[in-house]
């Protein structure tokens, strides 16, 4: 009887689920995607101070659930391998779970990583008070992703990241055509650099900000953490301007050359010495201006589907000619210590900044356009 009656319940369960995920979810109907446009630029980097950049690591695992999730020591042991190696924000991200550790110091990001569902769809909640338990746990549909992306964003102050996005079934980079409601993506991590799910996102108009994450499961293990990182424009070192700069693409990525022979001793020290080295990027009369403080390596401009715009192979400062064709145009290059930089694109705009952009930053002119 006691059989019969556990198996009526799992049964019973499980036609809830189902039924809620496929049947009571939210249909979303998307329109028709399309790049962006306008006669003006958007650009994110108009008005940032070189010296107000910050790193941070925003996704890490400690153990917690009693060892169920995947995760070992504590934040204490976060904090220490990331104060070592200069970040000045770094976020314990444990799976639904806000980690309290170091609430009352400076740096302090609360944030916790959502969803337990099978195909690892997984974001990362920033400024998150509250934890948001719902989730569909099977095979997801693209309005179930998004169903869940307005969720997590009604919390106001939070900055919503789509995290390692190529994992396993989580998304498809064909649903970057279409999702809203986020503000950036984890195009750094070490399971996939994903820039062909950044680059539909942006193909397709939706202005997603770049963030670099070690994702790290063990911070003991010192060759898991310093692989990549997010650089926040933060003058103040406060949590909403981490929000913000996530919401309006004041942030760069950033990815560390990793030796099979460095000791993280060398790799804290690189860390610490870094600098984007960059001092300005404007869009004026048509030219797309940018210049350094050093010399950098590799610098290209990538646009729209992933086209290769310009490349340079050392420069100082470098100029760009807009064509009416640009839609949107993101920069990365390497300095003389090897480690890249990949900034968030300017882009067409209208004077709406779109995807949960609430300020419109520096939008400017781009007359004089070159045919």
């Amino acid at each position: 009887m006691l059989k019969r009656s556990l198996f009526v319940a799992l049964t019973a369960g499980l036609a809830y689920l189902v039924i809620d995920q496929y049947v009571l979810c939210p249909t979303h109907r998307f329109e028709a995607p399309k790049p962006f446009r306008g006669e003006r630029f958007y650009n994110p980097y108009a008005d940032f101070r070189p010296e107000a950049w910050t790193l941070a690591n925003l996704h890490a695992h400690t153990a917690s659930w009693l060892g169920v999730t995947n995760g070992r020591g504590g934040a204490e042991d976060l904090y220490a391998a990331y104060d070592s190696m200069g970040y000045g924000f770094h976020a314990v991200s444990d799976y639904m779970h806000i980690n309290q550790y170091g609430s009352d110091a400076a740096g302090w990001v609360p944030a916790y990583e959502h969803g337990y569902n099978i195909p690892k769809a997984h974001q990362l909640v920033v400024g998150a008070r509250q934890v948001t338990w719902k989730d569909y746990p099977f095979p997801l549909t693209l309005s179930n992703r998004q169903d869940l992306l307005d969720r997590l964003s009604s919390e106001s102050g939070v900055a919503v990241i789509i995290n390692h996005p190529a994992m396993r079934i989580g998304y498809h980079a064909t649903d970057l055509k279409f999702l809203t409601n986020y503000d950036a993506l984890e195009v750094l991590n070490a399971y996939e650099i994903a820039f062909r799910y950044w680059d539909t996102a942006l193909s397709n108009g939706h202005p997603v900000s770049i963030v670099g994450n070690d994702d790290t499961h063990n911070a003991g293990d010192r060759r898991s953490v310093g692989r990549f990182a997010t650089l926040v424009h933060a003058p103040q070192r406060r949590l909403d301007e981490v929000v913000s700069a996530l919401r309006e693409g004041r942030t760069i990525g950033v990815q560390v050359p990793q030796r099979a022979d460095m000791t993280f001793r060398e790799k804290a020290n690189m860390l610490q010495q870094a600098s984007p080295s960059i001092l300005s990027l404007s869009v004026d009369s048509g030219i797309l201006k940018v210049r350094f403080s050093a010399w950098v390596k590799d610098l290209s401009i990538t646009g729209q589907h992933a086209a290769l715009r310009h490349y340079v192979d050392s420069a100082m400062s470098m100029d760009y000619s807009l064509r009416v064709e640009d839609t949107y145009l993101r920069l990365s290059y390497m300095t003389s210590d090897s480690i890249r930089y990949f900034l968030n694109p300017v882009y067409r705009s209208d004077g709406k900044t779109g995807n949960r952009r609430k300020n419109p930053g520096s939008v400017v002119q781009a007359d004089g356009l070159e045919e």
